[in-house]
């Protein structure tokens, strides 16, 4: 299957698409298992292959269910970091929010080069689309690609 620069796809109940020239673009809509996690993942290679390079994630998680352990699991293990510029996760409430943001440092501490990689949640996609172009500009105040945090003290 390969993504659609246009059409709305899906894969059990969620949305995706590749928008040219290097957005995977996924809604998540209901429960998250773990083949729907091995799928977002090999999007991801898709959008690589269909870029010719790293590629940014935007995913709306607004109406986004559980996400099962077994796909946190393989979500933090996941190495990303050579196949992304970028991720903007828009829309979702505090739980959602909460669940991400803790598989996300999980996966930062268990892998130190996705920390290389910039990251925010999002109010509205909107927001996220215009972080995504900050970055692609270098903006102040939004870390690029391969540079590190500062450390905390």
């Amino acid at each position: 299957m390969t993504l659609s620069n246009t059409d709305w796809e899906s894969f059990g109940e969620h949305e995706y698409r590749f928008e040219a020239p290097d957005i995977v673009h996924i809604r998540n809509v209901g429960d998250v298992v773990l083949e729907d996690m091995r799928r977002m993942f090999d999007l991801i290679r898709e959008g690589v292959a269909e870029a010719g390079g790293p590629v940014f994630w935007l995913a709306g998680i607004a109406r986004m269910g559980h996400v099962h352990a077994d796909a946190r699991k393989l979500a933090i293990e996941s190495d990303t970091a050579r196949n992304l510029q970028g991720t903007a996760i828009y829309g979702g409430n505090f739980h959602q929010r909460a669940i991400s943001n803790l598989a996300i440092k999980a996966a930062r501490l268990l892998r130190p080069a996705r920390a290389s990689t910039p990251f925010r949640f999002i109010a509205t996609e909107a927001d996220a689309r215009a972080y995504i172009e900050a970055i692609r500009r270098g903006a102040q105040g939004v870390m690029p690609r391969g540079s590190r945090p500062p450390p905390l003290h």
